[in-house]
């Protein structure tokens, strides 16, 4: 595992996710060497530093940047950028095809990106999937997501990777997290599509144990069962109980305004009306028969770890 002075090059490394993972990667003890995270602004350079790397600053988008010189000479790289909300989903197609041009074969040792388990689509009302059923016919981001995982099938022993696909990730910072927390603090209704969608959640602590165990998981094996995992928990939920579990734990209970999906597209932008409506019942199959152990299967356990603010 150890990569010597080469390291690990982490593309999104002011993002949730991504500092996130590179505190994890820097953390007393690590086995990765240094760790840069690609940035574009002293904002971000900040992050980074706070985090433990080292940071590059650059655009994926720029096909000429200087930051394809640190990609180019990294032993791991990690893709965990995403185009701002709002962007057109083909934003995120560039920033992959950039990216994967960039990369040295001869020096890299393996390549992850991290997409997102929207990837794998809505699930029909009762159903679920996990890698081993034929993804749905994506749209928005998911679509774009389906232009990289192309991509990255199209290089086949040319470049060791493995597709990442992360479902709803929370934390201090996720942004249904933190409405949930002020709408509860404030007895301020939390608008929910009637019936509540259900998602596969992931504290981010799993998260990055997640994604540095897909780093060095052994080739072979990802020959064997795949290389595209759905990273989840082990439960599936409305988000209605992951409400009331964060109300469980500040002591407050919350007020919950149940609307039609029709109804909340018109109330919210797409985006938020979108996470807010579709069923994602995706299960982590795959990460399970690769070896990894959740510390946190349940989503109970993972808020009950957060240790947010008592009311």
């Amino acid at each position: 595992m150890t990569t010597g002075s080469d390291g690990v090059f982490v593309c999104g490394g002011s993002g949730f996710i991504g500092s996130n993972l590179i505190k994890h990667l820097t953390r007393p003890g690590s086995p990765w060497g240094p760790v840069r995270g690609l940035v574009r602004s002293a904002e971000g350079a900040a992050r980074v530093r706070a985090a433990g790397g080292e940071p590059v600053f650059g655009d994926l988008l720029d096909e000429v940047g200087a930051w394809r010189e640190a990609a180019a000479r990294a032993a791991y790289v990690v893709h965990c950028a995403q185009p701002s909300i709002g962007s057109r989903p083909s934003e995120r197609s560039a920033m992959d095809r950039c990216l994967l041009r960039a990369l040295d074969a001869r020096r890299l040792r393996r390549a992850l990106v991290v997409f997102g388990s929207s990837y794998y689509g809505r699930t029909e009302e009762g159903g679920s999937l996990d890698e081993t059923v034929p993804t749905r016919r994506p749209t928005g981001l998911g679509a774009s997501y389906a232009l990289g995982v192309q991509a990255l099938r199209s290089l086949g022993q040319d470049l060791d990777w493995v597709a990442a696909f992360p479902g709803g990730v929370y934390g201090r910072g996720t942004w249904f997290l933190e409405h949930c927390l002020r709408a509860i603090q404030t007895a301020e209704p939390i608008v929910l599509r009637d019936p509540p969608a259900i998602w596969p959640y992931l504290h981010i602590e799993d998260c990055v144990r997640a994604l540095e165990f897909l780093m060095a998981v052994d080739g072979a094996r990802l020959d064997a069962l795949g290389r595209e995992v759905i990273v989840a928990d082990d439960e599936p939920a409305p988000m209605s109980r992951f409400v009331d579990y964060m109300s469980e734990a500040i002591g407050k209970s919350p007020t919950v305004s149940l609307l039609s999906e029709d109804a909340l597209r018109e109330l919210l932008p797409p985006f938020y009306s979108g996470q807010l409506s579709a069923n994602m019942v995706h299960r982590n199959t795959r990460l399970k028969r690769l070896g990894f152990e959740l510390k946190y299967p349940r989503i109970r356990e993972g808020i009950r770890a957060l240790d947010l603010p008592r009311i």
